[in-house]
């Protein structure tokens, strides 16, 4: 009886499709070895991946894939760009005293106990960067080490109180500077050194230093002017209030 081939339509008699060849189980079909399962280049081995690759290339040819060695020179490359990233953004931050913190009153006993050790480092960290540079320069084209620097810039009391003499230092009062003061402090700051400066907050110390030394001892009192520049607190100017010719004031205005 005959059939009707699922393939072609046509009728045939035998086992399997005259015509067409459908149900004979020996006939090979070329169009079935385009659905034969190849295993992508990615699940290959490491050195096989290579191999291929390093062919592409030497054919002129782009790699289908990246290696592994590429892949690992990419993520070294962003490593570093992205540390690179962060310590400018740090170093700019650490230029702006972000990282600087300090305490009012402790700036303040530095300052007066880096005058009677004679200290020049310890005094000059008490100001801010510009006024320090400045510090620095003034002392380089004067000629002098940090120590001459010292002996020079507090030679009165030196002469007044003896080599070697001792402070004690009391805060008696601080007041907050008001946002107008600060801002005039900004515009001075900026004539001074040439550099525009954001002062977050502004005190007024009012400071009672108690002075000893070989030669005399003598109370005096002082007008501290503390400015948080980024997060350090620095020294901006210092006055005596009292009218006592012996006693120097440091950057006074």
């Amino acid at each position: 009886m005959p059939k009707i081939c699922k393939s072609c339509g046509k009728e045939y008699t035998g086992e399997y499709c005259e015509h067409c060849g459908y149900g004979n189980p020996n006939l090979k079909i070329k169009a079935a070895k385009k659905y034969k399962t190849k295993i992508p280049e990615r699940f290959l081995p490491l050195d096989e991946q290579e191999r291929l690759a390093k062919e592409r290339l030497a054919q002129g040819k782009k790699p289908k894939n990246k290696t592994v060695k590429q892949k690992r020179n990419q993520k070294i490359l962003l490593i570093i760009l992205v540390v690179l990233v962060v310590g400018i953004i740090l170093f700019v931050l650490y230029n702006q005293g972000m990282f600087s913190r300090n305490d009012p009153d402790d700036l303040i006993n530095q300052y007066f106990t880096s005058i009677c050790e004679m200290d020049y480092d310890k005094y000059n960290a008490c100001f801010s960067r510009d006024l320090a540079k400045e510090n620095n320069k003034a002392i380089k084209a004067e000629g002098l080490d940090k120590d001459k620097a010292m002996e020079t810039l507090y030679s009165d009391y030196i002469n007044v109180f003896g080599k070697g003499f001792k402070s004690t230092v009391s805060i008696d009062e601080t007041t907050e500077m008001d946002r107008g003061d600060i801002i005039k402090e900004e515009l001075d700051y900026q004539e001074q050194y040439g550099k525009s400066v954001s002062i977050a907050e502004e005190k007024v110390v009012k400071t009672t230093v108690s002075f000893e030394g070989s030669v005399s001892s003598e109370d005096v009192k002082f007008d501290v002017y503390i400015g948080r520049i980024g997060a350090k607190w620095c020294v901006l100017n210092v006055k005596e209030v009292d009218d006592i010719q012996t006693a120097p004031s440091a950057n006074k205005k």
